[in-house]
């Protein structure tokens, strides 16, 4: 039975061939996006507690990455959500809302009020999940994904609830 957990993703340019590879995979498959490996290792990312990666604890090390949350300050009081997937067989097991409060909890302690993501306009389910901590869309992207129209979405972040 696997044992999923959220750990801290540590620096993208010191992640191993593998790790970037599981990264890509990641996206392609539930979001249909491609990515080339520089893209991944250059992500804006900071080494913090919002720059998560979903991992199994009971495969022994190196563990495939099975969801990332990239979270990175953006201007004043608001932090982007830069990247934010979970592999489909973990989803709906309250993975994603375990990621959402870490990352509201360390963000909050840096003084962050406001979050800004980007989502595809087709992932209904995410913007579901947004609107249930929020967010709102503020604007069409056309052209910002490769497979189709997205959203800017943006909301307060409340305080912590521990």
């Amino acid at each position: 039975m696997p044992n999923m957990a959220w750990v801290q993703g540590g620096s993208l340019l010191q992640y191993s061939a593998d790790a970037v590879q599981n990264v890509i995979d990641l996206f392609l498959n539930e979001t249909g996006e491609r990515y080339a490996e520089a893209s991944v290792r250059h992500l804006p990312i900071p080494v913090w507690d919002a720059n998560l990666v979903l991992v199994d604890l009971e495969q022994e090390p190196p563990r495939t990455i099975q969801g990332v949350f990239y979270g990175t300050p953006f201007k004043e009081n608001i932090v982007r959500v830069a990247a934010f997937v979970i592999a489909a067989q973990h989803q709906g097991q309250n993975l994603g809302s375990e990621a959402w409060n870490r990352f509201n909890k360390e963000v909050w302690s840096k003084g962050f009020r406001h979050v800004q993501l980007e989502v595809k306009a087709n992932n209904t389910g995410a913007q579901r999940f947004y609107r249930r901590r929020g967010l709102n869309v503020q604007q069409e992207l056309k052209g910002y994904y490769q497979s189709g129209l997205g959203y800017m979405m943006r909301g307060p972040l409340p305080p912590p609830a521990d």
